[in-house]
C-alpha cells in the first residue's frame, strides 16, 4: 500500500493515501516583443539554464476507526513546517517542501484529511554521490538534471581542469574541504582532470524532475 514520510513521520499503518499526481514544475518563462521584430524574443535561458517554479502537490489520506489520536499527531508534526517528504512510489527520491493541512473532514468511522506541499522544483536522490581521485589523473563526474555545485576535500593541494559550457575552468584547491561556486556540474557527464599528490572527492547531490 502506498504511504508517504514527511520528515520523521511516517504514514504507514496510519492513514490511507488516495491516488495523487505530483505536477511537473512550470518553466520559468521571459519572453519580450521589440517592436519591428516578428514574435517574441525568447530570454527564458538568459541565465544559463531553464529555470522552474515551485510544484504544489495535493495529497488526500483518510483514517479510519478511532482516529483522533493520528489526526493529531500527523497535525502536530507537518503542519506548516518545510520538511523533506517521500513517496514510497518513487523512494530513491525526496522533495523539499512546506506542508499545509488545509482541511479535516470527520465523519462517522473516517476522516477525510487533505494536504497541500508547496515543494521545491526539483526531487532530490536520497543518498549523496561520491567521486575520489587518489593522485593525478582525469575523473567523470556524472549528474542528473539540476545544475549542482560539489564539495571538494582534498588530502593535500590539488588543481582541478574541467570544460563546462564550452569554457575551460581551472580551480585551485587547498587542504581540506571547499566550495567553488563556479564548478556547476551540468547535467550528464563531466570531464575533470586532477593534479594532486593527494586524494580528491567530489561530493554532490543529484537532482531530477
Amino acid at each position: 500500500m502506498s504511504h508517504i514520510i514527511f520528515g520523521s513521520f511516517d504514514t504507514t499503518g496510519k492513514f490511507i493515501i488516495a491516488p495523487y499526481e505530483i505536477p511537473m514544475p512550470k518553466v520559468q518563462t521571459n519572453y519580450v516583443s521589440i517592436p519591428g521584430r516578428n514574435g517574441m524574443l525568447d530570454l527564458s535561458e538568459s541565465y544559463g539554464s531553464v529555470k522552474y517554479r515551485d510544484r504544489n502537490i495535493a495529497i488526500t489520506m483518510y483514517a479510519v476507526g478511532d482516529y483522533d489520536a493520528v489526526v493529531s499527531e500527523l497535525v502536530n508534526a507537518v503542519h506548516g513546517k518545510n520538511m523533506n517528504i517521500t513517496f514510497s512510489k518513487d523512494s530513491s527520491f525526496f522533495y523539499v517542501g512546506r506542508v499545509d493541512v488545509s482541511g479535516i473532514a470527520k465523519h462517522n468511522g473516517y476522516c477525510q484529511i487533505s494536504v497541500s506541499v508547496n515543494a521545491e522544483p526539483y526531487k532530490l536522490k536520497q543518498s549523496a554521490t561520491t567521486k575520489s581521485r587518489t593522485g593525478n589523473g582525469t575523473l567523470t563526474l556524472t549528474n542528473l538534471a539540476m545544475p549542482v555545485v560539489p564539495s571538494v576535500t582534498a588530502t593535500a593541494p590539488a588543481t582541478l581542469a574541467c570544460t563546462i559550457g564550452g569554457v575551460t575552468k581551472t580551480f585551485s584547491v587547498p587542504t581540506g574541504t571547499t566550495m567553488l561556486p563556479e564548478l556547476v556540474l551540468p547535467p550528464g557527464n563531466l570531464v575533470v582532470t586532477v593534479t594532486t599528490s593527494g586524494k580528491v572527492t567530489f561530493t554532490y547531490r543529484e537532482g531530477a524532475l
